[in-house]
């Protein structure tokens, strides 16, 4: 039999060194590619789903009821909004007064002629004096029954602090009452005010002129509640001291 190599053994445990290194690394590379393998398959997976819940029975099902609430309504409020304008040349009173229309002294200076299905819904209140029947408006009024052409009549008075005073019906619906005035060698004052409550409205005309001057206010207004709106019509200064002071034509509602 041969004899041991005596120098064998060290030379036999560098090679099983190597062998173990080589096979750390193969153990190594294998470890990686496995950790990289996992991490790849648990990003390819997907999403685990959400937890179902359980539906409940049919009988258990809320049914939506819509809910019931009020219609926005406008609330009414104590409003006038006037406009003065230049009347025409000749008025249709019962064409532009669908409510009631009013005209003042073709028959003498306390008479009226008025709308007989308007329900008084213009009035007057107790004449004042100084009050004369004059025929000097540059305007025609004209309604069923009326003179051919309409006629040029109304009421007038004389002096500071006298003149007219007019109520018509107010509540929560929109109403236009035209008013048609004028002034002779004086200033008229207008104030209308709402008796349910609000803000009163002021303006003034002026006529200098030997003749009448006139004009139109038209006046829209609302209420909040059943009540009236006043109208005065008053001379706040005279240019004459003979008989300078407003007149009075005619008025419509709608």
């Amino acid at each position: 039999m041969p004899l041991p190599d005596p120098g064998g053994r060290p030379h036999r445990r560098e090679h099983l060194q190597q062998v173990a290194v080589v096979l750390a690394g193969v153990l190594a590379v294998l470890t990686v590619g496995w950790v990289i393998h996992e991490r790849v398959t648990r990003d390819d997976e997907p999403a685990p789903a959400p937890p179902t819940i359980a539906a409940a029975p049919a009988e258990q099902i809320p049914i939506p009821v819509p809910s019931v609430s009020a219609t926005p309504s406008m609330t009414p409020v104590n409003q006038i909004v006037v406009e003065q304008v230049p009347p025409g040349k000749k008025v249709d009173l019962a064409d532009e007064g669908e409510t009631d229309w009013v005209h003042w002294g073709e028959q003498g200076r306390y008479s009226l002629e008025r709308d007989s299905d308007g329900g008084f819904a213009i009035l007057e209140g107790t004449p004042g004096e100084p009050r004369v029947r004059h025929t000097a408006s540059p305007q025609r009024f004209t309604w069923p029954g009326a003179p051919s052409g309409g006629v040029t009549s109304g009421i007038t008075t004389c002096g500071t602090g006298h003149g007219f005073i007019l109520s018509a019906p107010a509540d929560t619906g929109s109403h236009t009452l035209r008013l048609y005035v004028g002034a002779m060698q004086a200033r008229g004052e207008l104030r209308l005010e709402l008796s349910t409550g609000g803000k009163a409205y002021t303006d003034t005309f002026t006529s200098r002129g030997a003749s009448m001057g006139t004009t139109a206010y038209v006046v829209s207004y609302r209420a909040t509640g059943t009540g009236k709106i006043s109208i005065k019509w008053i001379t706040g200064a005279t240019f004459d001291e003979n008989c300078g002071g407003v007149a009075l034509q005619a008025a419509t509602l709608s």
